[in-house]
């Protein structure tokens, strides 16, 4: 909750639990640069499920800065990539608990079938914007995901939080990209500061929108408490932002 996954660190909290847990289950596709930690904590035959990489949805590739060309691991910003990732945690909970198989193949068919119905209430939401008002220019450019299941071109001031953020030559690139393109606004991301898209907004006069939620949900009274939550913010804050001029 309202932290940076990237670079988020293990509470003590946090290594009791894992020394006593049965299964643990992580995005993958290097998302988590913590993994070393947890894994010197777990027993050895605990399981470990990349949920992700698990899945075998088709990946999209960084686009930009050190990481550009490496599996982008926000896969869960398309609604579809999550019922994927159910999949894959059901599978991996049914190897553990085979005499529990049928409930938890009914909670997960329930779970895909609320996010299939998610992923059409978002397309329909989000045909208000018109396709050449569909650019997405963020901090992060963790939006692939999205973007190709919602007909974005996207692109960030970096590729990911777990390099270098707001370097002269990134905001150089992307104010560039910005006058080639010609955005409506520029969105920042809950976790991360707003000074660098409200460097550029000054030197573009774009809007500045935010804040959208990738990496982390808000606090359980906020406006993005839970995935189906958060999801409905970032279309709501897109529509306000890029559906007229």
């Amino acid at each position: 909750m309202n932290a940076e996954v990237h670079e988020w660190e293990l509470t003590p909290d946090n290594f009791a639990a894992l020394e006593e847990a049965d299964i643990v289950f992580y995005n993958g596709y290097q998302l988590e640069q913590w993994m070393r930690q947890v894994e010197s904590v777990v027993q050895e035959d605990v399981p470990m499920v990349a949920v992700a990489e698990a899945s075998g949805y088709p990946t999209q590739s960084i686009v930009t800065g050190d990481m550009e060309g490496d599996v982008d691991p926000h896969m869960w910003m398309d609604p579809r990539a999550a019922i994927a990732y159910v999949q894959a945690i059901t599978n991996a909970l049914k190897d553990g608990l085979s005499h529990q198989g049928d409930a938890l193949q009914q909670r997960a068919t329930n779970l895909e079938a609320q996010l299939q119905a998610l992923h059409v209430e978002l397309q329909q939401s989000l045909e208000a914007i018109p396709d050449e008002r569909r650019i997405l220019l963020s901090s992060e450019a963790a939006f692939l995901y999205f973007s190709d299941a919602y007909r974005f071109e996207h692109d960030g001031i970096w590729g990911t939080n777990a390099e270098t953020e707001g370097s002269p030559r990134q905001l150089m690139r992307v104010i560039d990209r910005i006058k080639e393109r010609q955005p409506a606004a520029l969105f920042w991301e809950s976790t991360i500061s707003d000074r660098h898209v409200t460097s550029i907004a000054r030197d573009t006069g774009l809007p500045v929108a935010g804040p959208l939620y990738v990496d982390s949900l808000s606090a359980p009274d906020g406006e993005a408490a839970d995935y189906f939550a958060m999801q409905r913010h970032n279309v709501a804050l897109l529509r306000r932002y890029l559906a007229s001029e």
